[in-house]
């Protein structure tokens, strides 16, 4: 009479694909508490549910984890063998969710804004002043570097958002509209041409200019609005710096053309700003962002109150800020 062949269990599959982190927390918990009662009130689960992921967990390995008796569970070998690894995967786990938790935590309290030089210098840190007096718990720095390296910096996330002109290059980034700047002619009260609502660009020829250099941001906006006068532009003087521009505006040895938020940070005694016009050149200041790494509630709120700060400086009286007109058309 021919002997049945032996009956044996699945053996266990080499690579289990299907096993999930709530089946091995599931087994863990099991294992620790010795009932599936106990590890369900802990795991808020149904004992039912618990059981599922556990009879889960060793139909996928294709062995027995626990003996199960009437009044406990215990670990079979492969169990006990298998239960430390898992103990130290969640141990890993949850230290490295720790230290994410962590990350974010200090995330939401630093912002690293970066502004073109001509920016950091006038205006923003006016508004970083304000805003630091409502949200006094986060941590802001600013950097100036030129114009061009902000748009990298942004991506390679050393700074959370940068400020400066639409980067037309920088389409891979997010902007976001802060205000739009119109460039002013910068001249003592006294002027004759301060009088007037808008001023022409050729009315600035045979005017003693003091104008940034070539290199600048700004230079190729000023050359833009004399580009119908080529050949006929020759400042005065050439600086690198908008101060030094606004000072020697300020002792009457010039008129400068300007951005008008650098005249109404600047504070300079005696000089106003008067619209230009013929042609009206105007530009976006925007903020750039990463669109994978969305700003954090004091970043969002940093946006809101650099516009906020931007409306309250347009509606300051006449004699604190330069003067805006509403354009009209010349012939």
């Amino acid at each position: 009479m021919a002997t049945p062949p032996p009956t044996s269990s699945p053996s266990p599959p080499s690579r289990p694909s299907a096993a999930t982190l709530r089946q091995l927390r599931a087994f863990a918990a099991v294992a620790q508490d010795g009932s599936i009662t106990r590890a369900a009130q802990r795991l808020h689960l149904t004992p039912s549910a618990l059981s599922m992921l556990v009879s889960g967990l060793e139909g996928e390995l294709g062995v027995r984890l626990f003996e199960r008796t009437t009044r406990r569970l215990t670990l079979t070998d492969p169990g006990c063998e298998l239960l430390p690894t898992v103990a130290a995967v969640f141990a890993q786990l949850d230290t490295a969710f720790d230290g994410l938790r962590q990350w974010s935590q200090r995330r939401d309290t630093r912002l690293a804004v970066a502004a073109s030089p001509l920016l950091a210098a006038t205006l923003v840190p006016s508004v970083m002043a304000g805003f630091r007096s409502q949200w006094p718990d986060v941590a802001l720095t600013l950097r100036d570097p030129p114009v061009h390296e902000i748009a990298a910096l942004v991506r390679s996330g050393e700074v959370d958002l940068g400020v400066c002109t639409a980067d037309a290059q920088a389409t891979d980034l997010s902007a976001t509209l802060l205000y739009r700047d119109r460039l002013m002619l910068a001249c003592q009260a006294s002027h004759p041409l301060a009088a007037l609502p808008e001023v022409a660009w050729a009315d600035l020829l045979g005017e003693p200019l003091a104008l940034v250099q070539r290199g600048s941001g700004l230079r190729p906006l000023v050359e833009q609005g004399f580009a119908e006068l080529a050949g006929r532009l020759s400042p005065a003087y050439e600086v690198a710096q908008v101060g030094t521009a606004i000072g020697l505006v300020e002792a009457g040895l010039a008129v400068s053309v300007l951005p008008w938020y650098a005249l109404a940070s600047a504070r300079a005694v005696g000089v106003c700003g008067v619209p230009l016009a013929a042609p009206v050149i105007e530009r976006n200041i925007v903020a750039l962002t990463a669109p994978e790494r969305p700003l954090t509630e004091a970043g969002q709120a940093f946006l809101a109150h650099f516009r906020q700060h931007m409306a309250s400086l347009a509606t300051q009286p006449a004699a604190a800020t330069p003067r805006r007109t509403r354009a009209r058309s010349r012939g």
